[in-house]
């Protein structure tokens, strides 16, 4: 900042300088004060414009150096062609000040030829146009229209003078070609801060509309903006060295097109592979870089977070897999021991020969027959809630009818035959079944329950329902815990209960463990008594 303040010092002071110059050159050579003041307005105007302009200092230098010689083409004439030569290198270069491509660089080569006066107006006229065609057919968006329009009016008036030298011009050609040149400086003032004006505008359109939808999304913004259908953006894999795309899982085309590197902080983290002309223009190139670096940055953590997601999952998959299985083994062992063992001593007792006993110990025994009928029911409801067999494979159609039969409350059930999952799907809607079936018993207040099991485009939809008084509170501990369970295996629970209506608790999982998550289907309609 302090440097371009320097040298906004120094472009000042010169062109003061080269003014009071010029103004005396102007007055001794007999000049009228209305040409004195044409002539110090045009090269103050093209200093003043490149003092206010935004951009590159190389770009306002260059023009500035035009006003410049154009006030000192008024005392020396050996440098009154170095003006035009200056202009035709700023608007070779506009906006950023640099020369780039074989084309431009020859433009410079004539323009230097004409700064030093060798070259007839009507060549330079020509080269003027010739510039002027290039910007149209090389930029884009505004930073071709300036040097365009620049162009072609200082051709214009340089014709104009040409025509006039063989005509009766009802114009001075001096006149035209001072307000031409009045015209370029309050031009370039007024389309720099348009170009700077047109690159935030770009960045905040490639951000705004394309962050959101991640990579792709901002290619296809990136596409339209800068009018490149075959537009990519390959991610740098700093572990492979070397990018891949994400929108082709990795595989790049084997077509060769230039490709933008795109760096943030220094490191290198993309590339822009694009035929587009716009992105030789800096500030577009730059408001891109600005916005893939960003999307970058954002797919990379939400790779992260993707990640962390899925080992969460896996993680509590595992939690729940072994909580089964354990809760699976105390069930078996108090099937096949403490159950068995209550049964036995219960039958043994109700077999015994209760002739030799009096009418008292006869009444204990059959109070302890009694008591261990009723413990064995005790540990035959606690275990009820577990699978009585290994599911999967389809084996939870007959788990469902065994908790269907042990209900208080009179259950319908339909199961699609050919329904058949893997093991922590069927584990998972057991679950639900058997949680479902203990709300209705305790809570419910129906007459009666259903269960309908089917296959819905490659999902499993369990529906549990009962026509009892509805209002459940589907953030009661119970639903969320069946929640919680079926999210663990990619599936989502719904619950509807009007009150009054019923209430229907809707589980849908796909066939296999981490399928896609699929929105709950509508519950099926009660099933006949």
């Amino acid at each position: 900042m302090r440097v371009r303040r320097l040298l906004a010092a120094a472009v000042a002071v010169a062109v003061a300088a080269l003014s009071v110059l010029a103004s005396r050159a102007d007055a001794a050579a007999g000049a009228a004060p209305g040409y004195v003041a044409a002539d110090l307005a045009v090269g103050v105007a093209l200093a003043g414009a490149a003092l206010v302009a935004a951009g590159a200092t190389a770009e306002r230098l260059l023009v500035a150096g035009a006003g410049a010689a154009w006030l000192a083409g008024s005392v020396f004439a050996e440098v009154r062609s170095l003006h035009q030569g200056m202009l035709l290198v700023a608007l070779v270069a506009f906006p950023d000040g640099r020369i780039r491509g074989p084309v431009r660089v020859s433009l410079v080569a004539a323009a230097a030829v004409v700064a030093f006066g060798l070259v007839p107006q009507v060549g330079v006229a020509a080269l003027f146009a010739t510039v002027a065609a290039v910007a149209l057919l090389g930029a884009a968006r505004l930073r071709g229209a300036f040097p365009a329009a620049a162009g072609g009016v200082l051709a214009s008036a340089l014709l104009y003078a040409w025509w006039s030298g063989r005509h009766d011009a009802p114009v001075p050609p001096l006149a035209v070609y001072e307000a031409a040149l009045l015209t370029v400086a309050a031009g370039f003032a007024v389309a720099t801060r348009l170009v700077r004006r047109d690159a935030a505008r770009l960045a905040d359109t490639a951000l705004g509309g394309g962050l959101s939808a991640g990579l792709p999304g901002l290619r296809e913004v990136l596409a339209g903006l800068i009018g490149d259908p075959g537009l990519r953006i390959e991610m740098w894999d700093p572990v492979a060295e070397r990018f891949r795309d994400p929108a082709t899982g990795g595989a790049r085309p084997a077509e060769q097109r230039p490709a933008f590197p795109v760096r943030d902080g220094g490191a290198l983290v993309a590339q822009v592979v694009t035929g587009s002309r716009a992105m030789a223009d800096p500030p577009t190139a730059a408001a891109v870089g600005t916005a893939v670096a960003l999307a970058v940055a954002n797919h990379r953590l939400r790779e992260a977070h993707e990640r962390h997601v899925a080992e969460l999952e896996a993680a509590r998959r595992r939690l729940l897999a072994v909580t089964d299985r354990e809760r699976d083994r105390a069930a078996q062992a108090l099937r096949t021991g403490v159950i068995a063992a209550l049964d036995k001593a219960a039958a043994e007792l109700a077999r015994r020969d209760s002739s030799g006993t009096g009418p008292q110990l006869a009444a204990l025994l059959d109070e302890a027959a009694t008591e261990l009928g009723l413990a064995a029911a005790d540990v035959r409801r606690i275990v009820g809630g577990a699978p009585p067999l290994a599911l999967g494979e389809g084996r939870l159609r007959a788990a469902v009818e065994a908790l269907a039969a042990a209900s208080p409350v009179p259950v319908a059930v339909r199961v699609d035959p050919t329904l058949a999952a893997d093991a922590a799907v069927e584990t998972a809607l057991f679950y639900v079944c058997s949680e479902a079936l203990t709300n209705v018993a305790k809570h419910a207040g129906g007459g009666r329950a259903w269960i309908d099991l089917r296959c819905v485009s490659g999902h499993v939809v369990l529906d549990v329902g009962d026509d009892g008084c509805g209002a459940a509170d589907p953030r009661g501990s119970g639903l969320q815990g069946l929640a919680d369970r079926l999210a663990a295996v990619g599936g989502r629970l719904a619950v509807t209960s009007p009150p009054g209506g019923g209430t229907v608790v809707t589980a849908t999982v796909g066939l296999t463990s981490g399928s896609p998550p699929a929105r709950p289907a509508v519950p099926a309609q009660p099933l006949p008594r």
